[in-house]
């Protein structure tokens, strides 16, 4: 009877976790089942659509420049900073700072860098003139869309470059590479790069698919004639005729295409930056690579002064500052807060509701995701488990709007959780699968001689051991929650209004003052929550060590 009990739990846990992780991989099916009939003459007229060559042409080569930029400049920053007395500091801010969402980054540097932007205006302004419109970082280009998002993404790659780092034998390495009369920096690049290079597919994957249907920032900073294919991408799965929908079966397969191709140029990259320090090694080229890192060991200090700028800058529109005034000349008030504040509270509300309950859900599902792969010691590849954030998230949260519709379902808190799970679930698993992995299990077996049943070992010692985990893994699935744009706006159909679809509803007008109030609310949930689970996580360490000095 208790071998039947065992069995039907297992069965029951691996399909809660088969049906959160497999929902990714049911939208991308679901979105590639033609609505209507396919004929030669719409793909012909697919093909024909104006600009669509440059869309695709400008859409890969932000996938795929923003990405390995950000790669690049996160090796650089890791090597500078591994053996620094810094790197622990700079390793406690890498959590809050991947918090910051992309949106506030985004909108932050075109605020603070464009021509009207604060830090020409204020330049300008002590010669008593105004910035030339030449000068600056343009609303909408491809450069800025390339730099929003190199810059957001370093601090992703740092997290996974520290996981990495810790695996590998890198002072070893770099002795070996000083035996045979290379410096330390070269040998950064000759013997780990390419091994961290190679370990490192999934989150450039990752990255790659996140940038190459990104909406929101494709909207907002992205260039408009054309557009980016996102864009193009979401106009024809939100219509209504015959034409728009067999362009929108025929621009997800595309969509697909894309991402083989990106694939592809992953492996092509690596292949050939191995073989460019190959033959630097051989040839006794000179590293120019590596004296460049060295700009970098100003990076920690670089990105703690963008990110309060970005949020003195939001601040400061928010309280009445813009581009035609100075801080003596400027109207200091907080009315804007007090009006906005009617608006935002039901979005402030859906947002923090919504947050919570996926984050939980996330969190809980993950444990019972590595907890099944422990008791049945069968060990899945990461991919099966990170679909969420390895496929296009148009393709498959447009095959969810199918279903969804399907089904007939409501327009509810309820449907943006369970779109919101899949994402919460991925990142948990991330930030949650080495710190479960890496636990001594000498305690429970000295706790099993004690009589301790299997959940009073669960519960009073591996629980209790990943608490400060799982609290990073709450803050994190929280952030990301907050920041979804895609699924709320099309499970929602806008019926629910969160912080960000709000954000980038009044950011596509002319409002600037009233999208910093929103993009700091936005930055500041994230925030909040970290800030907790830190707080929250000390006083765990803190007890415990008191228990167990």
């Amino acid at each position: 009877m208790a071998t039947k009990i065992r069995r039907l739990t297992l069965s029951t846990g691996w399909l809660i976790v088969a049906l959160v992780a497999g929902l990714p991989l049911f939208g991308v099916i679901v979105g590639l089942w033609p609505s209507v009939p396919i004929s030669g003459a719409d793909v012909i007229r697919f093909f024909a659509y104006n600009g669509l060559t440059l869309s695709i042409t400008n859409t890969l080569f932000i996938s795929l420049a923003a990405p390995l930029l950000a790669l690049y400049v996160a090796f650089m920053v890791y090597s500078q900073y591994r053996f620094n007395p810094r790197w622990q500091t700079l390793e406690k801010r890498l959590a809050p700072l991947l918090s910051l969402p992309h949106l506030a980054v985004a909108l932050g540097l075109v605020y603070l860098f464009s021509s009207g932007g604060m830090v020409f205006n204020a330049l300008w302004g002590l010669f008593g003139q105004a910035a030339p419109d030449w000068l600056g970082l343009p609303r909408k280009s491809l450069l800025t869309m390339v730099l929003a998002i190199s810059i957001k993404e370093v601090p992703f790659f740092l997290l996974i470059l520290s996981a990495l780092g810790r695996q590998l034998a890198i002072k070893d390495w770099l002795l070996q590479g000083k035996a045979l009369g290379y410096t330390e920096r070269a040998s950064w690049w000759l013997l780990i790069f390419p091994i961290m290079l190679k370990q490192s597919r999934l989150a450039l994957l990752a990255a790659m698919a996140y940038t190459l249907s990104v909406l929101d920032l494709s909207l907002l900073i992205g260039p408009n004639i054309p557009q980016l294919y996102a864009v193009v991408l979401y106009n024809w799965q939100t219509g209504f005729t015959t034409y728009e929908q067999a362009n929108a079966f025929l621009g997800n397969l595309v969509l697909l295409v894309m991402l083989g191709l990106l694939i592809f140029s992953i492996y092509v990259h690596e292949w050939f930056a191995v073989m460019r320090l190959r033959t630097n090694a051989i040839m006794a080229n000179p590293f120019r690579i590596a004296r460049i890192s060295q700009i970098f060991t100003a990076w920690l200090s670089f990105f703690s002064l963008l990110t309060v700028a970005i949020l003195a800058t939001f601040l400061l529109w928010s309280m009445g500052w813009n581009s035609q005034s100075t801080l003596s000349t400027a109207n200091w008030s907080f009315v804007l807060w007090q009006d906005e504040w009617f608006f935002m509270q039901r979005p402030l509300l859906n947002s923090l509701n919504i947050a919570f309950f996926s984050s939980i859900l996330g969190v809980a599902v993950t444990l019972l995701a590595l907890e099944l792969q422990q008791q049945t010691k069968r060990k899945l590849p990461d991919y099966i488990w990170l679909m969420a954030i390895l496929l296009p998230q148009l393709s498959m949260v447009y095959g969810w709007q199918v279903a969804h519709t399907g089904l007939s379902g409501s327009y509810s808190t309820g449907w943006i959780i369970l779109s919101h799970l899949p994402f919460t679930f991925a990142y948990s698993y991330l930030v949650l699968r080495g710190p479960f992995q890496s636990l001594n299990r000498h305690y429970e077996l000295v706790a099993a001689s004690f009589g301790y049943t299997y959940w009073q070992r669960w519960w009073r010692i591996r629980f209790m051991l990943l608490r400060p985990a799982l609290l990073s893994a709450l803050a994190i699935a929280f952030s990301v929650s907050v920041a979804q744009y895609i699924p709320t706006l099309m499970i929602g159909a806008g019926r629910v209004t969160t912080i960000t679809t709000e954000a980038v509803a009044i950011a596509s007008g002319n409002e600037q003052s009233i999208t910093a109030v929103y993009i700091i609310v936005q930055a500041a949930l994230p925030f909040i929550a970290f800030l907790i689970a830190s707080i929250l996580a000390q006083r765990i360490r803190g007890s415990f060590d008191a228990e167990h000095p």
